[in-house]
C-alpha cells in the first residue's frame, strides 16, 4: 500500500517511502520535510514512539503529520494527535485515494500560509 501511494503522491509532490521508524528518524535528521504520512505500526521504532520524538525537538515539532493507520491507539485521542502537530488521522482500510490526496494538499496549504 505504501509504494501506491508514493507513487500517487509522486505525481504532485517529492516522496520519500521508508519501511521503519529508524529510517524516517534518520531522513527527517537529514532534512525537514514538510509534511510526514505515518502509520503507527512501524517495525523498530512505532509511529506513537517517532511522533512522540518529532514532539521533543524545536525544529521537527512543528512539521505537520498524517496519520495513515489501521490502528491508531485510544490513547492517542484527538487533543493527544493535535498536541503531536497531527493535521489528519485516515483510516489505510476504507480511505480513498482521493482523500488522502486532498488532506496531503490541505495540509501543505495550511503549512505553506503559516510560513
Amino acid at each position: 500500500m505504501g509504494e501506491l501511494y508514493a507513487h500517487l503522491l509522486g505525481r504532485e509532490h517529492t516522496v520519500v517511502w521508508l519501511r521503519d521508524g529508524y529510517e524516517a528518524m534518520e531522513r527527517i535528521d537529514a532534512g525537514r520535510p514538510d509534511l510526514i504520512m505515518l502509520d503507527i505500526m512501524l517495525p523498530w521504532v512505532s509511529g506513537a514512539q517517532l511522533l512522540h520524538e518529532l514532539a521533543t525537538y524545536r525544529d521537527t515539532a512543528t512539521i505537520p503529520v498524517i496519520l495513515f493507520s489501521a490502528a491508531i491507539p485510544d490513547t492517542l485521542d484527538e487533543e493527544t494527535l493535535r498536541a503531536y502537530g497531527v493535521v489528519a488521522a485516515l483510516d489505510k482500510t476504507i480511505v480513498k485515494p482521493s482523500q488522502v490526496l486532498q488532506a496531503v494538499k490541505g495540509a501543505l496549504r495550511s503549512t505553506h500560509a503559516e510560513l
